[in-house]
């Protein structure tokens, strides 16, 4: 999948288009047809679009993120970016929940240890 692609389907993640996007940035919707051969956005309008989509410039240009993000934690931040939006704060609450949790197991265990 190349940048163009890849902007198109985040877009269709937020239930938006590239144009509509562009024009809520206030960014030029005209040079969405070198982006389709290949061209990138300049940096600043780069980082406008990664903003608004909340992802990366790394991820929009590479297709993955290039961070010290572990394989477990990429594998995490990949399952929820497959969650359906409705679910997104369910999932971040549950998850919350759980780390509370064995915090709280852990420093029982640590504190009777």
């Amino acid at each position: 999948m190349d940048f163009y692609e890849r902007l198109r389907a985040l877009c269709k993640e937020k239930n938006t288009s590239v144009t509509t996007m562009l024009l809520k940035l206030g960014l030029s919707t005209g040079s969405t047809g070198n982006w389709k051969k290949g061209q990138l956005p300049k940096g600043d309008a780069l980082a406008m679009i990664a903003e608004y989509l909340n992802t990366s410039i790394d991820y929009i240009i590479y297709g993955e993120y290039r961070s010290d993000l572990s394989d477990d934690e990429k594998k995490l931040v990949g399952l929820y970016r497959q969650t359906p939006e409705r679910a997104k704060y369910k999932v971040l609450c549950d998850f919350e929940k759980i780390v509370d949790e064995e915090i709280d197991k852990f420093a029982k265990e640590k504190g009777t240890g």
